[in-house]
């Protein structure tokens, strides 16, 4: 039989721990009641996060969209529905992502997403994009993942209408292509035209000069020793016509280096490198390609005055006593560097619209592809440096 006061004090134990046990629960079930009511709350503050952000998503002037991994649109903007002819009903019943682009691009479409999801660097991408209505327009996509619970489960992003700006990028294109164009046709006009010039000038002028120094030794020969006056006054005449004709052989071979049509362009460059340090007092090193690369006329012109443009400047503005010239020609390519000792060109006069020589020195080698790269250094000089290809029937005469 047990003892009364044993079964009080397991009774009494039961009822402390019972208490314990309904003390517990009210504090679980009042966490409950915080827990469902921090939800509430949170779920109040994230439907109006998500009315602020839809709100300002209509505002945008752009696609805004989410889609699931199958492409399945979750949620356009109203500019969205509008942009590609579709209504919400269409939505509704399911639009795929890759009914926004002609089946030309779909392909490229699906890898750049696929790339996308794997981990690739986000970055824009240009489409041809198609409307409802089959009608096409240019299009820039900005996409990024959707991830939840650490996996992908869709795509977001924003689209831009950039036919305008695809438009204006062609019409600009045009007028530089026709700016250069027209550069092209005017040096060219303008060589035609120093051409002429020489030619008249050698033959005409120069005829006129060698009859008139005939004249002068004729009279010469009639005149007696006795008449010293007359004899030292056609003398001098004489050596006066000399000049004016070396003068005149000068101005017509630098308006158009017959060198280079009948030696080529390295023994142009020989020949108005002497002339230059002869005006200038300059020195010019010049390493020049022994091969014979011929190239056609235009492009021969158009680095030989590259190259007497150069020294021109250098002449004017980089107070320099020494140049250092190199030309060389493979299969392919002619390059030639122009350096001299100087005070240096700034990267602010380089890039200056300011510098039309430099952008004449550019526009000059353009219409074959060719370039111009010029650089300087401060109180050690200025480099310029060409690089014209060489036509393909040109490279069989090395």
């Amino acid at each position: 039989m047990s003892c009364p006061i044993k079964q009080d004090m397991e009774q009494t134990a039961e009822i402390k721990k019972l208490k314990n046990d309904i003390r517990h629960l009210k504090n679980r079930i009042a966490e409950l009641v915080r827990a469902e009511e921090e939800l509430k709350r949170a779920e109040h503050e994230l439907i109006k996060k998500e009315k602020k952000f839809r709100d300002l998503v209509e505002l945008l002037p752009q696609t805004v969209y989410e889609m699931d991994l199958q492409g399945n649109f979750k949620f356009t903007n109203n500019y969205g529905i509008k942009s590609f002819g579709y209504t919400q009903e269409d939505l509704n019943k399911g639009v795929n992502f890759l009914q926004l682009f002609i089946p030309e691009e779909r392909e490229r479409v699906k890898n750049n997403i696929q790339s996308l999801l794997n981990g690739a660097k986000l970055t824009s991408n240009e489409y041809t994009s198609q409307r409802k209505d089959g009608s096409t327009f240019q299009t820039l996509f900005y996409s990024s993942p959707i991830i939840q619970n650490g996996k992908h489960v869709g795509l977001r992003g924003v689209v831009i209408d950039i036919t305008d700006r695809k438009k204006a990028e062609r019409e600009l294109k045009n007028s530089r292509d026709q700016l250069r164009a027209l550069a092209t046709h005017l040096q060219s006009i303008r060589e035609e035209e120093r051409l002429i010039m020489a030619r008249e000038i050698h033959d005409e002028l120069g005829q006129v000069l060698t009859a008139l120094k005939m004249d002068l030794i004729w009279m010469q020969k009639r005149l007696s020793p006795e008449q010293t006056e007359q004899l030292s006054k056609i003398s001098s005449m004489s050596e006066l016509v000399d000049m004016t004709i070396k003068t005149v052989r000068r101005i017509s071979t630098e308006l158009r280096p017959g060198l280079i049509d009948d030696l080529g362009l390295p023994a142009a460059i020989e020949w108005y490198c002497g002339e230059f340090k002869n005006r200038t007092g300059i020195i010019c090193d010049l390493d020049l390609d022994e091969k014979e690369h011929q190239l056609e006329p235009d492009r021969a012109i158009a680095v030989f005055r590259i190259f007497q443009e150069s020294l021109t400047n250098v002449a004017r503005h980089a107070k320099a006593t020494k140049i250092y010239a190199h030309l060389k020609c493979n299969d392919h390519t002619l390059t030639m560097e122009i350096k001299d000792n100087g005070i240096g060109i700034t990267r602010e006069q380089i890039n200056s619209h300011k510098s039309l020589g430099i952008v004449g020195l550019r526009e000059r080698v353009n219409p074959w592809g060719g370039k111009v790269i010029i650089s300087g250094v401060q109180n050690i000089g200025t480099t310029v440096k060409v690089t014209l290809p060489i036509q393909a029937e040109n490279m069989s005469n090395d």
